[in-house]
């Protein structure tokens, strides 16, 4: 591995250990220093990369964001717009356990650093904004038209909603009724004819 590649890969490490601790302790609390520990160099060495905690979470949000492109956009080009949606429902079915001991890792932030009314806030939002605007176009290509942006609102709400439900209660179950319950609604929405998927 040459020197370019090693450090783009330590610090990919450490930008992902920084978004686990992040996850699971908030983003107030967590310390470049714990964010060396977690990623196994030296705090000197997180300066290499980092200036301050900022930088870090730019970091943590522009992964995210790359994240969801790649399982959104270009691991569903060859699919049609109802399999892209099904794909999203997934993501929160696959990370249903860490979801509810955690909370989603994207609108925990948003939340946190919202109600401190962080300046970075809004740039925390950059990956709830890119589900919302991909998960419209979804509903454009169904031809759903106007509905678009009202339809994808109430899929990420949902999606969220459950996140903070489940986190509340430590309760997977409630991400998994609620995706069943966004299936079912998709179904009656895209093909009315076909039966409702049962509820739990």
């Amino acid at each position: 591995m040459d020197h370019k590649s090693e450090t783009v890969d330590r610090r990919d490490k450490l930008v992902q250990a920084a978004s686990r601790l992040i996850q699971r302790q908030g983003y107030a609390r967590t310390t470049l220093a714990e964010i060396a520990e977690a990623g196994g160099v030296p705090l000197g060495s997180v300066y290499y990369y980092f200036k301050t905690k900022d930088e870090v979470l730019v970091a943590i949000i522009d992964r995210r964001v790359a994240g969801l492109h790649h399982l959104l956009v270009e691991a569903t080009e060859s699919t049609g717009p109802r399999e892209r949606l099904e794909t999203l429902l997934q993501i929160w079915v696959t990370d249903k356990d860490v979801d509810s001991m955690y909370g989603c890792p994207i609108g925990s932030l948003c939340y946190e650093l919202a109600k401190q009314r962080e300046a970075s806030s809004e740039a925390t939002a950059k990956p709830l904004k890119f589900l919302l605007q991909w998960t419209e176009e979804q509903f454009r290509q169904l031809g759903q038209g106007e509905e678009s942006p009202s339809y994808a609102l109430h899929v990420i709400t949902v999606l969220q909603g459950a996140s903070l439900v489940a986190n509340a209660f430590n309760n997977p179950a409630v991400i998994l009724q609620e995706t069943d319950h966004l299936k079912a609604w998709l179904n009656n929405l895209i093909d009315p004819c076909l039966p409702r998927a049962a509820k739990h």
